[in-house]
């Protein structure tokens, strides 16, 4: 009968008891912190350092767009309020907001429910089809609306300019809706159902305030898209239809002055304050 015996290498590995994991020094918990807040740091800066800079430099007190300002003065602002071609532009922007908004947010509640809670063939693919304009460049979307929009007769008028901003922000709203729509019990809707309520009129008094969170998130975001758009404003927009963000873009190309950053501010502040107010009261955050 073969007799086993263990190796002395094995048996001492087998007993040797694990060293505890040493805690690190105060040291090494530093540069840990270190590197993971500088990397955080630098992409704040990034992000945040040019807006301060153009917000600053609207308070410059010569024609020049300099950083930082020799001086401080509201001159510029007084420019934008008394300049009648930017008022007309800021006016152009929120007239465009009170139509296309409404329009978003009713389509955009249609469609979302229907992709993110609707069960029929095809949904995904129709999914794809309702969000192909966010993959598709702004340019290029800009040139398929002018084409189009060339054979019907609406590139410079304020009809053509609201189609082409329900093309460009349609489809973040669905987004948003759909994400709100398939986290909803369906079993509630059933309910109410079962109750005697007709299906549309579970729609509108059970689906719809259960979505308003997504509601409002979407609506703001299409707003803000909206207020921002330029790549195919320039495309459809005409003279008399021209937004505050068209305008700056042609006046960027003459002469880059504090006004530019005047409007540029005003335009930043409306939407922080929007933002915070909605984060605020419906925690938008969780939506976008």
């Amino acid at each position: 009968m073969a007799e086993t015996t263990s190796s002395p290498t094995s048996a001492s590995t087998a007993v040797r008891p694990s060293r505890p994991s040493r805690a690190p020094s105060p040291v090494g918990r530093r540069v840990r912190r270190a590197a993971v807040a500088i990397p955080v740091l630098l992409v704040c800066a990034f992000l945040v350092l040019p807006l301060l800079v153009v917000a600053i430099s609207s308070f410059a007190d010569r024609n020049s767009f300099a950083f930082p300002p020799s001086g401080v003065s509201l001159r510029w602002y007084g420019v934008v309020f008394s300049s009648d071609a930017w008022l007309a532009a800021l006016a152009s922007s929120g007239r465009l907001l009170l139509v296309v908004v409404p329009i978003v947010v009713v389509l955009g509640v249609l469609g979302g429910y229907a992709v993110g809670a609707g069960r029929f063939p095809g949904r995904q693919a129709l999914a794809v089809v309702f969000l192909s304009p966010i993959m598709v460049p702004g340019v290029m979307l800009g040139l398929a609306l002018l084409h189009q929009m060339q054979g019907l007769g609406l590139v410079g008028s304020n009809a053509g300019l609201v189609l082409a901003h329900l093309v460009v922000t349609l489809p973040f709203a669905i987004r948003v809706i759909a994400v709100s729509a398939a986290a909803l019990d369906p079993r509630l809707v059933r309910a109410a159902q079962a109750l005697g309520a007709s299906p549309w009129r579970a729609f509108l008094t059970v689906t719809v305030p259960l979505l308003r969170p997504g509601i409002v998130a979407a609506g703001f975001l299409a707003a803000v898209i909206s207020l921002g758009e330029v790549a195919v404003s320039v495309f459809v927009a005409g003279a008399r239809s021209a937004t505050a963000p068209v305008l700056i873009y042609s006046a960027v190309q003459v002469q880059l002055e504090p006004t530019i950053a005047a409007i540029s501010t005003l335009m930043l502040l409306a939407a922080v304050v929007v933002i915070a107010v909605l984060d605020r009261t419906v925690r938008i955050s969780r939506f976008v």
